[in-house]
């Protein structure tokens, strides 16, 4: 599971509800947790948003009627999210080496050196696709996971760009400023990069999926045997209520026999087919219970297993086209008075593109074996460096 993951959290369904409202050409007026609604003329949405108000609060049942609540799960934050996968609202950006920061590879900012100067030149641009899925997966009973992953896929590859997804979802989140509008993207390019991405987050998710599937199998079973043991416990007590009523009938045909008046005779008859009739109603169950014994409870397991029954939901609620600069970084390192200068093939929002290895032995860099230096020579820490 890549790092381009964002639980529903408050923070993050205000950052997606304000990034949803602008591609619907809302105006937002902000008056602390109170935001107030202006849409244009035609807006594509089928939400009652035009003088709407909206609400950031910590108890969502403190809200009144004439206001949406912005929280995790809240109706209205439901219905945007589900409006979002069925409009799918693309939007374009630009990632160039003037806005978006230098990021350093793990092999170099989890280690001894350090980057005493930069510099980025720029040679052409390459196009990517960054989908936002909703990830919901759940079973009715038990198990419930509500996330935001982003995946980008690269238009001229069609490999998956984790780092870039992540400068994505940093960028949803705020944490970069304003950026320039990207190339456009023709549907067909499009449709092929989220399918592209669907498959590649399916992937993903598979373990998530296969481990939720066993727990929910595993609860299954503990309450179908749960049942199991419920039901011949039931069995056993009937067969010992049906040994007493058998006795309490036979008791009572003997006083029937021995009555000595007309009056004994007929209450003990009347009692004899009160007792017979209790004795017939549970003979009835046990050979009910006993046929569900025989059949393995059948329609108890389709119950259960509704019940745990794993749903996954995976829509794409934004997309967006990312046009990114791809050039050389060139940095120069340095650990103590040593410094040395080197050129990395480089995307901006996605880092050093290629495997980088120790000048030395030939081993990759890695955050386990990050960058030193040794000399002019560039070294692992773990492989190399003495």
């Amino acid at each position: 599971m890549t790092d381009a993951t964002l639980p529903v959290t408050q923070r993050t369904v205000e950052q997606f509800t304000e990034s949803y409202l602008a591609s619907l050409g809302a105006e937002i007026t902000k008056e602390g947790g109170r935001w107030s609604i202006t849409l244009p003329d035609g807006a594509d949405t089928d939400l009652e948003l035009d003088g709407a108000v909206l609400e950031i609060v910590d108890e969502p049942n403190d809200v009144g009627d004439d206001s949406l609540v912005i929280a995790p799960e809240s109706p209205f934050v439901e219905r945007m999210l589900d409006e979002a996968a069925d409009r799918t609202p693309v939007s374009s950006m630009s990632l160039t080496g003037d806005h978006v920061d230098i990021q350093l590879p793990p092999w170099i900012a989890s280690g001894p050196a350090e980057a005493v100067d930069s510099s980025f030149t720029p040679y052409y641009d390459r196009q990517a696709v960054c989908a936002l899925f909703h990830v919901g997966i759940e079973t009715v009973s038990e198990y419930q996971r509500e996330e935001l992953h982003a995946v980008a896929i690269d238009l001229n590859d069609h490999e998956e760009r984790p780092r870039l997804a992540e400068t994505y979802l940093e960028m949803v989140d705020g944490k970069q400023g304003e950026l320039a509008d990207g190339s456009p993207i023709d549907e067909p390019v499009l449709t092929d990069a989220l399918d592209t991405a669907r498959t590649t987050l399916k992937n993903e998710l598979a373990s998530i999926v296969k481990e939720t599937r066993e727990r929910a199998t595993r609860a299954f079973e503990v309450e179908l045997d749960e049942y199991r043991q419920f039901v011949r416990q039931r069995r056993d007590e009937l067969e010992d209520e049906i040994n007493r009523l058998t006795t309490r009938v036979e008791e009572t045909t003997e006083t029937i026999d021995e009555a000595s008046s007309q009056d004994e005779r007929v209450e003990a008859l009347r009692k004899r087919k009160e007792l017979q009739a209790e004795l017939d109603d549970l003979r009835a169950e046990i050979d009910d219970v006993t046929s569900q014994i025989e059949a393995g409870f059948p329609e108890k397991r389709r119950d259960i297993r509704e019940r745990h029954a794993l749903t996954v939901r995976m829509s794409p609620v934004s997309v967006t086209s990312v046009s990114y600069e791809r050039g050389d970084l060139d940095l120069t390192l340095g650990v103590d008075d040593t410094t040395v200068t080197r050129s990395y093939g480089y995307a901006v929002g996605t880092g050093v593109m290629e495997d980088v290895t120790c000048e030395r032995c030939g081993r990759p860099l890695t955050v386990e074996n990050p960058l030193t230096l040794e000399g002019n020579q560039t070294i692992g820490s773990a492989c190399c460096d003495e």
